[in-house]
Order: C-alpha cells, then sequence, then structure tokens
C-alpha cells in the first residue's frame, strides 16, 4: 500500500509532467532556462562567499560571541524563504519605504533575496563540512611549520571540499526550486518557475517549462549526490568544534565585526516584515483573510496527520523490511529532493485536473502532495531515530505472533512519541507555509495563506501581505518549537 501510495504521488505526476512535456507543441523556453540558472548560479555564489566567511569564523577563528552567532543562525534555518523576499519588497520594492531611490527588482534584486533567504543553510551545510575535519590534523600541520594559508589550502580544504562542493549544489538546488522570492522580486525578469506559474492554465506552456525546470533540478542533484543532505539544512546542526587554540586577538575581532554585522543584518532582514505588518491587521478580520488562514491551517493539520504516518511507515519499511522492498522505498521517498515542488504541481494538475475548491476534493489533493513532497526531510528523522531503536523489542512482538502493522503502531510508534511529534509539528509548518507544491493547484487566488500573501504583494498591498505572512510565520514557528520541546531539542 505504501509503495502504491508513493509511486502514485511522486512518480506519476513526474512522468505526467514528463511525458506531456515532450509531446506539448509549444516551444521550449530556452532563453528562460538560461536566465534561471544565470540567477540560480550567480545567487548560489554571492551566498557561499558569506556563508564561507561565517562558517570558517565559527568553526576556525573563535570570534567572540560564535555560540550566540550559531543559535541565530540555526533559528535562520526555519525562516521560511518568502520572508527575506517579502522584506527587501517592503524596504526597497515599487511602493517600498527607499521607492524613491528606485525600486528593487529583477535580476538583482532575485538574487539578493536568494542569497538571505537561503544564508543561514549555506551556513549550516559549510558548518558541518568543516566541523568533519579533525582540528588536531591542521594543529599538527602547523607545528610541522605550515603557514595558517597552507594549512587551510592543503588540509582544511582537501579534506573538506567534497562536502563543500555539495554543500553547493545543494543551495543551487534551493535557488533553482524558489517559487516565492523570484515571484516577488522579478519583476519582468522571468525565471522557469514563474514561467510556470504565469501560464494561466495553457498546460503545453507550463509543461515545458516544467521539463526543463526538472531536468536543471535534477542534475543538480544527481552530480552532487544531494539525496544524502536530505533536511540537513534543517536538523542536521553539528556543535561546534572545540578551539585549544584561536587566531591572534586582531584576527578575531576583526572578522568578529563582520560576522556579527552580517549576522544582525539578517536579524534585521527577518524582523522587517512583522513590522511591516503594523497597521495592516484589519487584513485577517475580512472574509478573504480569515478564510485563507483557516485553510492553510486545515492544509497544515491534514499534512501533518497524513505525512507522520507515512514518514513512520517508510522508515519502518527502509529499516526492518526486505532488501527490494527497502530499496525501493527508499528511492520513491528520495524523490522529490531532485523535483522542485512547482514541477510537480503541474504533475498533478494534469493527472487531478483544475482545483474545484480548497474546502472540495482540491484539499484532499493538496494533502498528500505536501505530505510526499516533505517526506524526504521527515523521513530521514523518523528512520535516524528507529535505528536508535532496541529492534528486539519489535522482534519480540513478532516472534508472539503479532502482525508488523500492529508492532508499528502499538510498539514502535509509542516508542517514537517524542519523535512524531517532532515530525508532526514540522509538517504542519510545511502544510501551513506551502507554496512551491500548491501554487499550481492552489491558483492565484485567496485560498491559502501563503498564496494570499503572494497575490497582496502582487497588487502592492505590502504591509497587508507582511500582515498574513507574520500569522504564517507566527503559526508555523510556534509549531515547530513546540515539536522539538517534544523531542526534547
Amino acid at each position: 500500500m505504501t509503495l502504491l501510495l508513493l509511486a502514485a504521488f511522486t512518480v506519476w505526476p513526474v512522468a505526467a509532467v514528463a511525458v506531456h512535456g515532450l509531446l506539448a507543441p509549444a516551444a521550449w523556453p530556452l532563453r528562460i532556462a538560461f536566465a534561471t540558472l544565470a540567477v540560480a548560479v550567480t545567487s548560489t555564489l554571492l551566498t557561499l562567499v558569506p556563508a564561507g566567511l561565517i562558517a570558517c569564523a565559527l568553526t576556525r577563528v573563535g570570534v567572540p560571541g560564535r555560540e550566540l552567532v550559531w543559535h541565530v543562525l540555526r533559528l535562520g534555518t526555519l525562516i521560511p524563504p518568502f520572508i527575506a523576499p517579502l522584506a527587501l519588497l517592503l524596504l526597497a520594492g515599487p511602493g517600498g519605504i527607499l521607492a524613491s531611490s528606485g525600486s528593487l527588482t529583477g535580476f538583482g534584486a532575485i538574487v539578493v533575496g536568494q542569497a538571505l533567504a537561503f544564508l543561514p543553510a549555506a551556513v549550516t551545510l559549510l558548518v558541518r563540512a568543516l566541523a568533519g575535519v579533525p582540528v588536531e590534523l591542521e594543529q599538527a600541520a602547523e607545528v610541522l611549520g605550515a603557514r595558517r594559508g597552507t594549512v587551510i589550502r592543503r588540509v582544511t580544504l582537501r579534506l573538506a571540499g567534497p562536502h563543500v562542493l555539495r554543500a553547493a549544489l545543494v543551495v543551487l538546488g534551493f535557488c533553482l526550486a524558489d517559487v516565492a522570492g523570484p515571484l516577488l522580486l522579478g519583476g519582468d525578469h522571468l525565471v522557469l518557475a514563474t514561467a510556470i506559474v504565469s501560464s494561466g492554465g495553457e498546460t503545453s506552456t507550463a509543461a515545458r517549462a516544467a521539463v526543463a525546470l526538472g531536468a536543471l533540478a535534477a542534475t543538480v542533484a544527481l552530480v552532487g549526490g544531494t539525496w544524502r543532505y536530505a533536511g540537513v539544512a534543517t536538523t542536521g546542526w553539528p556543535a561546534l568544534p572545540r578551539l585549544d587554540r584561536g587566531a591572534a586577538p586582531a584576527v578575531r575581532w576583526s572578522l568578529g565585526v563582520v560576522v556579527w554585522t552580517i549576522t544582525a543584518a539578517l536579524a534585521a532582514v527577518w524582523a522587517l516584515v512583522p513590522l511591516g505588518s503594523l497597521g495592516h491587521w484589519s487584513v485577517l478580520a475580512g472574509a478573504a483573510g480569515g478564510a485563507a488562514l483557516r485553510n492553510s491551517v486545515l492544509l497544515g493539520l491534514g499534512a501533518a496527520l497524513a505525512g507522520t504516518a507515512l514518514a513512520l511507515t517508510t522508515a519502518w519499511i527502509v529499516e526492518r523490511s526486505r532488501a527490494w522492498a527497502a530499496r525501493t522505498v527508499d528511492a520513491l521517498a528520495r524523490l522529490p529532493i531532485a523535483i522542485p515542488g512547482v514541477v510537480a504541481g503541474v504533475g498533478y494538475a494534469l493527472v487531478f485536473g483544475p482545483a474545484p475548491g480548497l474546502l472540495g476534493g482540491a484539499l484532499l489533493v493538496l494533502i498528500p502532495i505536501v505530505a510526499c513532497w516533505e517526506l524526504p526531510g521527515t523521513s530521514r528523522v523518523a528512520r535516524a531515530a528507529l535505528v536508535r531503536l532496541d529492534p528486539s523489542v519489535g522482534d519480540a512482538a513478532v516472534s508472539l505472533g503479532a502482525a508488523g502493522v500492529t508492532t508499528l503502531t502499538r510498539i514502535i510508534a509509542p516508542a517514537l512519541r517524542g519523535v512524531t511529534g517532532r515530525i508532526f509539528a514540522d509538517l504542519f509548518a510545511g502544510g501551513v507555509l506551502a507554496v512551491g507544491t500548491v501554487i499550481v493547484l492552489a491558483g492565484s487566488g485567496l485560498g491559502l495563506g501563503a498564496i494570499t500573501m503572494l497575490t497582496l504583494a502582487g497588487a502592492g498591498a505590502i504591509g497587508a501581505a507582511c500582515a498574513i505572512a507574520t500569522a504564517l510565520l507566527a503559526l508555523a514557528g510556534g509549531a515547530l518549537l513546540l515539536g522539538r520541546a517534544i523531542a526534547g531539542g
């Protein structure tokens, strides 16, 4: 049953996009594909430069207050990607605070928005890469007379290089799959994601753009092996290495000023959206705003219920079943890493047809979409917890005649209560904040909170969009903090 469900909600829509796109009479959007790749590569480079500086400062230099910086940046991995672009739109977009000096839209705006949105994730990945290099090897090289630059070049980067390259490809995949940033800041500059959303129901055009975007994203995922990093940016937070011998005080303090400036600027960007919502909370009292938040909560609850059961079942099959079943389910569960959610949205639109209404059949379709496309991260958490669980308990139940489902629901699941609460909370937040996986089916109307936010921002009501975004952030953030409290950290 799990295998059929995953095939129906992952393979079938992707296959429908591929077949329809390859056979569509529309022209291939090559110019937009090159523009998309240029934006993503530039955003990745602009993200990795400060991220690498911060990661080196945290793991090798020992800047003042590095633990606090690390906590702030780890918190930033839980901030949804549309917060930073919305803050830039509020600050320098058309009608923004600094609009008199020229509005920030187009190529440069998308690049800056994506760099700010994915900087915490990039820092996390690079810290993880550098933390895996033993500091003792670097100290031994220094004792033998090597200069610090030589040590970094011939020891640190040589050992951490493959992981740094994979981290860069993960960030590149984030930028390719981003929908909110280009929609908010792109203006007339089209990328493949905005071309899909703005296709106006023309399935041939949307399918061709979806095939191009899916090919780019899948190539990046396959080259970099990014399936190994599913959920690492938001769950794989390593401890900072112990520094027995830091850099010179002048280096530490000068680099600390740079790191703290970047961190404070990032925190100020996050704070702009709640500040911009002041005086615009009446939108939540209106019929459209209230319905949008209600639908988002319903979608979050449905995705949390279905996705938690799916994550636990998938983890159980992968870790406890026969080899062929485990490999097949594991491959299907990792497919969403390589395929952006907006591409899958086109596939679901082709398979299930247009959405009649969020309280009707469309909500029943959107729930498994979110559950399946959050599965790489949630199943990773469930599998990690299941590996730590003593398998002899389940084996004893099976030897006494209990069925596999009974063992899973009555023995394994209660033992994983804390992890189950965390997965439930993560999926609720994913459903509340969903954009890419649902925007094609939900349309650009006022059906969901995140879609409403994008629509209001596009219409120039930036303050009202900030109010919706702040409400979504409060709902998702509260759920995430509660889930981690239940899980014990």
